[in-house]
């Protein structure tokens, strides 16, 4: 269970650390398609400007609606899905590809809308998971090392760390290096609470995907034949007697058929 927690947390760093990125890519081509769709309607030029930006939204939000669930969902459910829905999406991806006609139909479905809304609404949202994701653990650990950089400080620097007022009001007892320790140990402590703040800012942005954009639903498994072994033993019984009289009946036919007759 721990190791999955662990997972769960690298999981989730991973994703939010792409957030940035993802943001400016789809906020930046989501306005400009937007804007130039609106403004060259008139002309009729804007009207497929508009549509593939919305087909264009639609498609990025359904992929990382599934990544997040793949993340919510532990990377069980989501990719056998995946595994079993690869060619459904691929045939149906080749036929919007195809059709013109299903491209321009996105003007009329509103999942373009709410897609092209995540893009531009959860900007904010995006650049502030991703700095706390980033400088969070980076301080942690910066705390970690503080040993460590009081040791290079006084060797390579003649510096030494941790000796101002604030340290010798807090630990007045205690020489620089020790509190270098004391400091560690505080970083140590932080650390523990690291992967809940990563998970607690994924369960955030999953939620905020679900809100704008719905979530992602796995479709059921296939169910599995029944064997023909869970039939009731009585049932199993008589059949197992009727199938050995029926081999009796036919032994007694060939014994009989293949009898040659006695000479006098």
């Amino acid at each position: 269970m721990k190791s999955k927690t662990r997972m769960s947390a690298w999981s989730a760093w991973k994703l939010q650390l792409s957030l940035l990125p993802y943001g400016v890519v789809t906020f930046v081509i989501t306005l400009v398609g937007i804007v130039l769709g609106l403004s060259l309607a008139i002309v009729g030029i804007g009207i497929p400007i508009l549509a593939g930006t919305l087909a264009w939204n639609a498609e990025r939000t359904e992929r990382e609606k599934w990544r997040w669930e793949a993340w919510r969902e532990g990377h069980a459910v989501p990719e056998a899905h995946a595994i079993a829905q690869q060619p459904q999406q691929d045939e149906a991806a080749g036929e919007k590809r195809a059709s013109w006609g299903a491209w321009f139909r996105t003007l009329g479905k509103p999942e373009g809308y709410r897609a092209a809304a995540n893009s531009l609404l959860g900007f904010p949202l995006r650049i502030a998971l991703f700095v706390v994701t980033l400088t969070v653990p980076l301080s942690v650990a910066a705390i970690l090392l503080a040993p460590a950089v009081y040791k290079v400080s006084d060797y390579l620097y003649g510096y030494i760390l941790y000796n101002d007022a604030t340290m010798e009001m807090l630990l007045p007892p205690l020489s620089p290096f020790e509190r270098s320790l004391v400091i560690a140990g505080v970083g140590f402590v932080l650390m523990l609470f690291v992967p809940s703040l990563l998970r607690a800012c994924g369960r955030i942005y999953a939620g905020w995907l679900d809100f704008i954009a719905g979530r992602a639903t796995v479709a059921p498994a296939a169910a599995a034949p029944v064997p023909a072994a869970s039939a009731s033993p009585v049932a199993a019984a008589d059949d197992w007697l009727a199938r050995a009289e029926a081999a009796i009946s036919r032994f007694d036919e060939d014994a009989r058929h293949t009898q040659t007759p006695q000479p006098h």
